[in-house]
């Protein structure tokens, strides 16, 4: 059997290979992991040929091999036909998965190799409703009960961005974390106990500063106010914060700035609902924003936010926070 686990969710990823290992290898006495960060093709054909010693099979867990030698062009002889060489070469009673959080679809050199009797699992986190049900059925599980407006409440505190719908940039996307979403609804199960979990809960034990600095950092950038934005990014950075949240916010709301200049004189609700927004407030929100903008600033943003985008899809930025300062440096340089 070969099985490709993928993010983004590495909760979800994780649950997958746990249960594939029930069905594989209960007693887990024949599966062994290997690191595919140094782990060549040939490393992981030979662990995976072995014989096991307890069973006539083993299972084999590569973990981050797939980023590193699924590119075209990558290194260690990782061609597709060196691929198809070690799919291949599996034995029917073994069991080769690799598991690689870091991407959302199979690389197009390991999926022109892959038998049609692989199994690729997706560990995509559900969204709007979807998410709330999860959320209840997470805190049934931990002993407590929570009411819908509650548990909307919950994931908006936690993914204000992305927790109803993908970005429309799916590089900018950051998905709801699922463990992160789970350690805090067993700590609120805990704190109501033995009541239902409220708003005031949420209101009092959830952390909401990261999410109110980053938005006083898009406020700044959004206003064209360089220099504030400069050290909102520097205190975000210096609180831990990460590059790539920053980076989605920041285009996400660029993105709904950039329509709603365009919109002319349609109501912010129109366009919500002509965008399908789960949030009926996000886009007014959106234009209130929009009059304390210089002119043309969304724009502009729009444009740095793109050549960002390009630039780090091309390789000449590696790093989002490398986009982010190029943004502020385009902003900088159009005043």
């Amino acid at each position: 059997m070969i099985a490709i686990v993928l993010g983004p969710d590495g909760a979800m990823a994780r649950d997958a290979v746990r249960s594939i290992l029930r069905e594989r290898d209960p007693s887990g006495q024949s599966t062994s992991v290997m690191d595919g960060k140094t782990a060549t093709i040939r490393d992981i054909q030979m662990d995976a040929t072995s014989i096991g010693f307890f069973s006539a099979g083993r299972v084999v867990i590569v973990e981050d091999v797939l980023a590193r030698l699924g590119k075209p062009g990558a290194r260690d002889g990782a061609t597709t036909d060196a691929w198809a060489d070690l799919f291949t070469a599996i034995p029917d009673p073994s069991t080769l998965i690799l598991l690689d959080t870091s991407l959302a679809a199979v690389p197009a050199t390991v999926k022109k190799a892959l038998p049609q009797s692989a199994t690729v699992v997706l560990s995509d986190p559900p969204r709007g409703r979807d998410l709330l049900s999860w959320i209840a059925t997470r805190a049934k599980n931990e002993g407590a009960e929570i009411d819908q407006a509650t548990a909307r409440l919950l994931a908006e505190t936690l993914f204000p961005q992305s927790w109803s719908a993908r970005s429309t940039n799916p590089a900018f996307d950051r998905p709801p974390d699922l463990e992160s979403l789970r350690n805090e609804i067993a700590k609120l199960a805990v704190a109501a106990h033995p009541g239902p979990i409220t708003r005031a809960h949420v209101t009092s034990l959830i952390a909401q500063g990261d999410t109110d600095r980053i938005f006083g950092f898009i406020d700044a950038v959004t206003q064209g106010n360089v220099g504030e934005a400069a050290v909102q990014l520097d205190r975000l950075l210096s609180a831990g914060e990460d590059p790539p949240k920053v980076l989605a916010q920041l285009s996400q709301t660029v993105e709904l700035s950039v329509v709603m200049a365009a919109a002319g004189r349609r109501s912010a609700g129109d366009v919500g609902k002509a965008l399908r927004l789960p949030n009926a407030g996000r886009m007014s929100s959106i234009e209130r924003g929009l009059r304390a903008q210089p002119p043309g600033n969304s724009q502009r943003l729009g444009r740095a936010l793109e050549d960002a985008d390009r630039r780090m899809k091309t390789g000449e930025l590696r790093d989002p926070l490398d986009a982010l300062y190029e943004v502020l440096a385009a902003l900088h340089g159009s005043r």
